[in-house]
């Protein structure tokens, strides 16, 4: 049975709370609570940080008003001026080539702004110069993305065939779908080409590895394994570097915990770490000062945090917390608990998540009901900021993912995009055999938060299987993939030769 109280918040008490994520789950509680008002509710919504389904449906019962996103507006003067631009390319008998005399910022501001219907018209072939130049401009981003959704045949293939110029603004994401796309096409070298270009786009070192590694790939030049086994940061494309030198494991950042320090924060408390995260992204204080005062055993997940943004990342930590809640569990048990957790919250017991997931295992509110349900117990979603609670319900939802997934790369899928979500991918045959297997598949998952999660998990899961003395190599692991009968009930073994 789920119990849904707010706790006795009020408005008053909403307005004294930081602005956040976490605030914006109290408020999503007192729109829930019967006892408050539609006026107070108008008002609560009013304090909202980051406004999300749960939300505006909630307001929407109460009050029958709706919460809404704000949107980047073009201005009114750009819209007359390129309404009358369009009107007089049309009268000019030759949209294409009226296009063609526009600068190139321009052509790229009106092919955004001219609809989909004046789209298709310029969907022609292009000199590879005028495209070329085009790219230098940040706006070829959006002209490929609505190239791509429009499916714009001869513009795509353009895009596809010449390769990125120096100076180029393709942004990542971009960079990676033509190499990806190319690849698949059997153009190896074009593939190698963005791919490289990609390297000194990458916003972090996981993404800068994932396209040095895919650089390797396509060239074969092992100046690129040893980069990737250099790195900084504990991803797969590092594990499978160092595997593929032949190289161990490195041992992660470590930091002493006192042991005989009392928390000085209420652990199980979203607000009180909402004001934490204020400090920390403030620049006001000197972060390694900080971490310091939340150096416990209680508080160790805040102490570890604080370490790692005072790092910049560059020094990460696999903490082996609540070892006392764990050690009953088999070590492959253990290990997918800790990677699970280091990626939801980095063990914060009191993590909100902007959809209201909630605590340090991040449990939609759903699922909190539903497991609740099943174990026959009266829980809150607030008990649920108690690591202990999240750390047992965890347990119960993995009894239930391994009894049809026995893979921590597809139990990683599945705890982030819900079972029905990994069935349905892993039944599309997505995990094949070929030259860049399984590595071209691995990137081919189409839900992209569980591409990205399902890889962060799986290094997780290497490193604390390492630490807790039953280590296991991450290429061992993937090499299982397309063997169904090492890894999931959803795919039939005999499908395999």
């Amino acid at each position: 049975m789920l119990l849904c109280s707010a706790w006795g918040v009020t408005l008053a008490s909403l307005k004294e709370m930081p602005k956040s994520v976490e605030r914006d789950f109290y408020i999503w509680q007192f729109l829930l609570d019967p006892k408050s008002s539609k006026e107070e509710s108008l008002a609560a919504s009013k304090l909202v940080f980051r406004v999300n389904d749960k939300l505006s449906k909630a307001l929407y019962a109460k009050s029958g008003m709706q919460l809404t996103k704000k949107r980047k507006k073009v201005s009114t003067e750009s819209k007359r001026y390129y309404l009358a631009l369009l009107g007089s390319m049309h009268k000019s008998g030759d949209f294409f080539n009226a296009w063609l005399q526009l600068g190139d910022r321009e052509k790229l501001k009106l092919f955004t702004l001219a609809g989909t219907a004046n789209r298709a018209l310029l969907n022609r072939k292009l000199e590879q110069s005028l495209y070329s130049r085009l790219t230098k401009d940040y706006s070829i981003n959006e002209f490929l993305f609505r190239v791509e959704r429009e499916r714009l045949d001869k513009l795509s293939k353009i895009a596809h065939a010449i390769p990125p110029v120096a100076g180029n603004k393709i942004n990542y994401n971009n960079l990676l779908k033509l190499g990806f796309d190319n690849l698949k096409s059997g153009n190896e070298n074009l593939a190698s080409s963005f791919f490289k270009s990609a390297i000194a786009k990458a916003q972090s070192r996981f993404y800068k590895d994932k396209a040095i590694f895919w650089s390797y790939l396509t060239s074969r030049n092992s100046r690129y394994l040893t980069l990737l086994a250099n790195s900084y940061d504990y991803n797969i494309y590092k594990l499978i570097a160092l595997d593929k030198l032949h190289k161990p494991y490195p041992t992660p950042a470590t930091a002493t915990i006192n042991s005989n320090a009392k928390s000085i924060i209420d652990i199980s408390d979203p607000i009180a770490w909402a004001r934490l995260k204020k400090k920390i992204f403030s620049k006001k204080y000197n972060l390694y000062a900080l971490a310091k005062e939340y150096n416990s055993k209680q508080s160790a997940g805040y102490y570890y945090y604080i370490l790692t943004v005072a790092s910049k990342h560059t020094k990460q930590y696999f903490p082996l917390l609540y070892r006392d809640s764990l050690s009953a569990y088999p070590v492959e048990r253990q290990a997918m608990i800790l990677a699970l957790a280091r990626q939801e919250s980095h063990f914060i017991p009191a993590s909100v998540s902007r959809s209201f997931a909630l605590g340090m295992m991040q449990f939609m509110p759903f699922l909190i009901k539903h497991i609740a349900k099943e174990r026959g117990e009266k829980v809150s979603y607030f008990d649920i900021f108690n690591p202990k609670v999240s750390l047992s319900f965890a347990n119960t939802h993995l009894n239930y993912l391994y009894k049809y997934i026995y893979h921590p790369l597809f139990i990683a899928y599945a705890y982030n995009a819900g079972i029905g979500y990994t069935r349905g991918m892993l039944r599309t045959d997505i995990f094949k055999r070929g030259k860049y297997e399984p590595y071209l598949s691995l990137e081919m998952v189409d839900n992209d938060q569980a591409n990205h999660y399902g890889k962060k998990v799986l290094a997780n899961y290497v490193i604390y299987r390492m630490l807790l003395g039953s280590p296991v190599r991450v290429t061992q692991l993937l090499e299982q993939l397309d063997k169904p009968s090492l890894t999931d009930r959803f795919r039939k073994p005999q499908s395999r030769n």
